[in-house]
């Protein structure tokens, strides 16, 4: 067992977070939980994959039919989060497929089939398995963070069973009640594997999924966000030197996913979600069940402040804006609301800043206890893009070992192979999300990175 610890990073003191246990999602106006009449299979989380759509307006499809395939990786199936009626196909730029929205019929019914026993099954049948039924959207491999190659074999996996970013609900959370899957799971990952499944846990997590696990080796985490970031874990456990290198990574709710989909023959069409933020109104924020592919309608339903509003699907860092119209991310377990700053505060440089975070210092508040202190944040960067300031700044908060300030000049200059001894196999855009956050410059270097990554990914593998 390695025990990683780090200090580098932080916690960002943000008002409206999610608290107490988890509750049922109950619409404005119902007294009791209801399935939207709608739910979606959301597909921009996975932009660049040349799909080839199975259904059109009109079909009618159940849970777990397959509606979308994967043309660079055919048999590689995305299915459908509910039954009813196909009534729209969005898409987006170019044509790109973004959601398949569906209609929810009042008796829904699942697309069933025959479960497999994990332990007698062997990795050609998982593999075919996972494929046809949608189990290998939930992996993704390193380096790129690309969805894995189904014929690639790992030579590890790395299973993040602990979250830090803002507002994610504990690992815990996801597998309550689902413990006997989660196993399932962990079972069928050391069958795909050519050599050993990491799992990492919070210290002191006292959920037996992860400390009684078996076939695993079993590692913890303690510290500031961003201790869940699975490039640590890779990095201090058993690092990438080369583009060759394959390391699969999953999350806890992935690994649920894949056991209820092997186990039971039917795939996993819920999840728990929290809804926070300072647009949320204080006591309306928490932990929900709900449906995959939820609309966004329904998430703010009676739940959010007047105003001028950013919706976001997932966590404040990372998450992606989207509207009333959108539906929740096909990854994303958080759901956050930030007050839109459209106006010009009136000689703010002038002002001590005491009710505004600093990270640098620059206000008053910097130089004052924050350990209890939260804030209202909104969408106001406080300044506009320059040139790269200060790089120490960013050490503070980035506890993986690459030059941070170098690295994204390099992917910046497309210079790919300096990029590459300076580490941009062992990182991920998310890597970046402290950095961007503090940064003086309000350089967009999460964006940067993920970019870079998709271009060096597409020089090499092409």
């Amino acid at each position: 067992m390695i025990k990683i610890k780090i200090s580098k990073g932080l916690n960002i003191p943000i008002s409206g977070k999610p608290e107490g246990t988890v509750k049922p999602l109950i619409l404005a106006g119902l007294s009791s939980q209801r399935t939207p009449s709608q739910l979606a299979l959301d597909l921009k989380p996975f932009a660049g994959i040349k799909f080839r759509l199975l259904v059109k307006p009109g079909d009618y499809v159940k849970i777990g039919q397959p509606l979308a395939e994967d043309k660079d990786s055919p048999g590689r199936m995305f299915v459908a989060p509910a039954a009813g009626t196909v009534s729209e196909i969005r898409r987006g730029s170019k044509r790109v497929l973004e959601d398949i929205v569906i209609n929810v019929a009042q008796n829904e019914d699942f697309q069933e089939f025959a479960p497999l026993d994990p332990i007698n099954a062997t990795r050609e049948e998982l593999t075919q398995r996972l494929m046809e039924r949608g189990g290998f959207t939930h992996i993704r491999s390193r380096p790129f963070n690309l969805l894995a190659d189904p014929h690639k074999p790992p030579r590890s996996i790395f299973v993040k069973a602990i979250e830090s970013a803002p507002f994610t609900p504990p690992s815990e959370m996801q597998v309550a009640g689902l413990e006997k899957e989660f196993a399932a799971g962990l079972k069928i990952l050391t069958k795909l594997c050519d050599g050993p499944v990491h799992l990492v846990y919070r210290k002191g997590s006292t959920c037996k999924a992860f400390t009684e696990a078996i076939e695993v080796q079993k590692h913890t985490a303690d510290g500031p966000h961003p201790v869940a970031n699975t490039s640590l874990h890779i990095q201090k456990i058993d690092p990438i030197r080369s583009a060759e290198d394959i390391i699969w990574t999953l999350c806890a709710l992935d690994v649920v996913a894949i056991g209820q989909l092997v186990l039971n023959g039917r795939i996993l069409n819920e999840r728990i979600i929290s809804i926070a933020g300072p647009g949320v109104l204080p006591d309306r924020t928490g932990y929900f069940k709900i449906r995959n592919g939820s609309p966004i309608a329904t998430l703010i339903s009676g739940r959010i402040s007047r105003g001028n509003l950013r919706l976001i699907s997932g966590d404040p860092l990372m998450g992606t804006k989207v509207t009333a119209n959108d539906f929740l991310c096909f990854n994303d377990t958080v759901f956050t609301v930030i007050p839109e700053n459209t106006t010009r505060e009136f000689l703010h440089f002038m002002g001590l800043g005491f009710h505004k975070y600093s990270f640098s210092k620059a206000y008053l508040s910097g130089h004052l206890n924050n350990k209890k202190r939260e804030y209202a944040f909104t969408t106001n960067q406080h300044g506009e893009h320059r040139a790269f300031i200060d790089s120490s700044l960013y050490d503070k908060v980035m506890p993986l070992d690459v030059p941070t300030m170098l690295l994204v000049k390099a992917i910046m200059a497309e210079d790919f192979e300096l990029a590459e001894t300076l580490g941009i196999l062992e990182v991920d855009s998310e890597d970046f999300a402290l950095p961007t956050f503090v940064c003086p410059s309000k350089i967009e270097m999460t964006e940067i990175v993920k970019t870079g990554l998709k271009q060096y990914a597409k020089e090499l593998l092409s």
